[in-house]
């Protein structure tokens, strides 16, 4: 479900697209997806072991690398601060804030590790590109138990 505001069109719809660098998920091959919130589908972008890409992209802290799954925040910011204004960078940013509260409590919930972090924006976009091409990056959760700990 998607955060209450003023700011979306439609309630329900949301300003930040997920983008995923999955480690290790059951049922899931180790990749790079694209979570489609409208048709509620992960698309895999590329399949492969990203945990030193992941470790990179997260400011080169072990994190990223050692988490089960990463849920990258990008985007299309000329088209939000086309439609909000300045407002547009602070309503992604909360809404943000919002869902990645969502995924600290659904992990915590299944007593599992989530962790807020920071990132190389422009490095995350080429990543996820051609796929995130025109977006920025927002944020990122890390969650699961770690590598080690398994």
């Amino acid at each position: 479900r998607g955060v209450p505001a003023d700011f979306l069109n439609t309630p329900g719809t949301q300003l930040n697209e997920l983008y995923l660098v999955v480690n290790n998920v059951a049922g899931l091959d180790s990749g790079a997806y694209f979570h489609n919130r409208d048709k509620n589908t992960l698309s895999l972008l590329k399949e492969g072991n990203f945990r030193e890409q992941a470790s990179y992209l997260g400011l080169e802290q072990e994190l990223p690398g050692d988490a089960a799954v990463n849920f990258f925040f990008l985007a299309d910011l000329s088209k939000i601060l086309a439609r909000l204004g300045n407002r547009g960078y602070r309503a992604v940013q909360l809404e943000a804030g919002a869902i990645g509260g969502k995924l600290y409590i659904a992990a915590y919930a299944q007593h599992l590790g989530a962790s807020g972090l920071t990132f190389y924006d422009d490095e995350v976009v080429k990543f996820f590109s051609p796929h995130a091409k025109g977006k920025s990056a927002i944020f990122l959760v890390s969650a699961g138990k770690s590598a080690s700990a398994r």
